[in-house]
Formats: C-alpha cells, sequence, structure tokens
C-alpha cells in the first residue's frame, strides 16, 4: 500500500507523530467494534449514529458535507442544511456500527428486501457482470449479498492512509464472503478477474481528478470512465445497484436492469454515456435520500481555487466537453488498450 501523507493542524506529521495517530485512531475504532459486536445491529447502529451525529459537525469534514449537501439542496436554508448534514452523519454512523454485524445483516431473514430486475441467475454460473453503485445506505451489503447468491465476486476498493485501520477493515469485510482488489492495481487486473468468470463491484460515486466530466446535478462531475469501457469491451452487464436503509437495521437492495452500451461511436464516448445514464441513477436515488449518502469528499471541481480553474481551462473533457477525438465513429475496439 502506498504511504500517503498524513495532515496536522500544523501540516504533515512527522513519521513517529503518524505512527503514533495511527495507534489512538486504530484504538477507537477497535474499541468502538467491540462494543458494537456485543450489541445486535440495531443498538450497535443507533449507538454509533447518535455518536457521529453529535461530533460529526465539529470535524473539518463537516464543511464539505455542507457543500455538497447544498448542490443536492440548493434552495434549502442553513437550518435545514445543518439538520440534514447531521443526519448524514448518523447515517454514516449507523454504517460503522454495523460493521461487525455484517453476516447477519445479509444472513438474517427479514434484514434485506431484495429486488432484481437484473436476474442474478444469470451470473450466479460464473457469468460475470460489472455492478457499480454509490456510497448509500450500508454499501458493504450488496457484496454480501451477491456472494450468498453464488456470484463470483471481486470488489474493487481504496486502501486507507491508515495501515491500521485497513487491517481492521479486512477482518470485518471478511464477513462478506468476497474477494478484493485495490483500485490502484490497474484495469488488467480488472480485466483477469472479468476472463476468469468473476463479477466486478465498484463504488462509482466519488470525484476522479483529470477524469473525463459528466453531469451531476447539473454540475460537470469527474468519473472513472474504465468500468463503462470494460463492461462494453468484453460485453458484460453493467448493472446499476440501489441500497436503501429503510428502518433501523433494514434495507432494500435493487439490481436495476444493466446499462447497455450504445452501439457505435469511439469508445471514450460511448463509456461517458453509459456513465451519464448511471449518474443520472444516482442523482434521482440522492436526491430522493440524501441524508443515505455519504458525502463527506469533494465531489465536484470549485471553480473557486486556482488549481480547478487551471485544470477545467486545460482539460475539455473535465468540463464535460467531448474532445475532438470523440466525434470518430466505429465499433469498440476490443484488442485496444484502455485509455
Amino acid at each position: 500500500m502506498v504511504d500517503r501523507p498524513r495532515f496536522g493542524p500544523d501540516g504533515p506529521l512527522s513519521p513517529l507523530r503518524r505512527r503514533l495517530s495511527d495507534l489512538v485512531e486504530a484504538g477507537v475504532v477497535a474499541a468502538l467494534w467491540r462494543t458494537a459486536a456485543a450489541l445486535g445491529p440495531e443498538r450497535a447502529g443507533a449507538l454509533v449514529g447518535a455518536l457521529f451525529a453529535r461530533a460529526g459537525p465539529y470535524s473539518p469534514k463537516h464543511r464539505m458535507v455542507l457543500t455538497n449537501l447544498r448542490v443536492v439542496r440548493p434552495t434549502a436554508e442553513p437550518p435545514d442544511l445543518e439538520r440534514l448534514a447531521r443526519a448524514c452523519w448518523r447515517q454514516f454512523g449507523r454504517v460503522v456500527g454495523e460493521y461487525p454485524h455484517l453476516a447477519r445483516l445479509a444472513e438474517e431473514p427479514g434484514r434485506i428486501e431484495l429486488v432484481d430486475r437484473f436476474g442474478l441467475a444469470r451470473v450466479a454460473g460464473g457469468k460475470p457482470a460489472i455492478f457499480v453503485s454509490a456510497h448509500l445506505a450500508n454499501w458493504e451489503l450488496p457484496a454480501a449479498v451477491l456472494a450468498r447468491a453464488g456470484v463470483p465476486l471481486t470488489v474493487v476498493h481504496a486502501p486507507r492512509a491508515n495501515p491500521r485501520i485497513q487491517a481492521l477493515l479486512e477482518r470485518q469485510r471478511a464477513a462478506l464472503g468476497c474477494a478484493f482488489l485495490p483500485k490502484d492495481g490497474g484495469p488488467h487486473a480488472l480485466v483477469r478477474a472479468l476472463r476468469a468468470g468473476r463479477s466486478l463491484g465498484l463504488l462509482v460515486d466519488q470525484r476522479h481528478d483529470e477524469a473525463d466530466a459528466v453531469t451531476f446535478f447539473g454540475r460537470p462531475a469527474p468519473v472513472a470512465l474504465a468500468p463503462a469501457l470494460l463492461a462494453a469491451r468484453f460485453a458484460v452487464p453493467f448493472v446499476p445497484v440501489r441500497v436503501e436503509r429503510l428502518e433501523g437495521a433494514r434495507f432494500r437492495l435493487t439490481f436495476e436492469p444493466p446499462i447497455e452500451p450504445r452501439a457505435v461511436g469511439e469508445p471514450r464516448r460511448i463509456a461517458r454515456d453509459m456513465m451519464q445514464r448511471l449518474y443520472a441513477l444516482f442523482e434521482a436515488w440522492i436526491a430522493e435520500r440524501p441524508e443515505q449518502w455519504l458525502c463527506i469528499k469533494r465531489r465536484w471541481p470549485d471553480p473557486s481555487k486556482s488549481k480547478w480553474r487551471a485544470k477545467l481551462a486545460a482539460n475539455a473533457r473535465l468540463r464535460g466537453e467531448p474532445a475532438a477525438a470523440d466525434a470518430a465513429q466505429g465499433g469498440l475496439d476490443r484488442g485496444a488498450a484502455l485509455p
């Protein structure tokens, strides 16, 4: 795992301070999960959710939550936006509190209402698909449901900067019953998984700098095209998955019909169109239940920042404008290198 710099109030942490910070952070999380494990999923989620709802507004990330929610709810009054942000923190805390209970949530009757508009039986026999979702409700659950449905699944994830937190997460995620692949493993690792008959699971709602943009709540939003490019090139279903929290520790999972690529066109244009249709679903889902979206990172470029003005000026794709090469027509080249 890449050793990412860690920052405190006065700048980058020294190696010693970073190790101490990692130890303290991991100790708090381990203690929290030991307590949550001794409770049922409802009580654990309610307890940790209440802690996050109280502490979250004091976090440096709170400003970013408000910034993102302002895009989702542009006419909301400041007190209403604050209440919505607090609800987002509560929802995030519920997910954290539910980690020791992932297997129980997936297996216990009545916990998950499954709406299968795709047909999971199509991929249970080793015919792969690419399942794409967002950080909604408890976003870990689709992997557990797919694995228990007999789908060979590899989940692409972003390793945590704190290796001790990463180790704790890996122990909790072992209950999901799927394989994991770091997202910096590159597209060729994804191709190998698909060729081995394994489906892929990805959360694709976060910003990807230097990427192509789609329209998301009326603004250009940089997205990674690789998942859609792979789906189109290898003719595997590109399946949106929605997760909703219904009440307490009860959920609804909806596997939507696949997003099909257009028949002709330049690969990047086809992939961007697929991602745009996926993000239209994300927008509708988030608009309906914004408090269930984890939005603690900047999602949209900030034109008020000089670095973003320079990036937007230099990169038409980041502004959501197709490059001249996108106008070329022709079928997908299944042998060409991924961009």
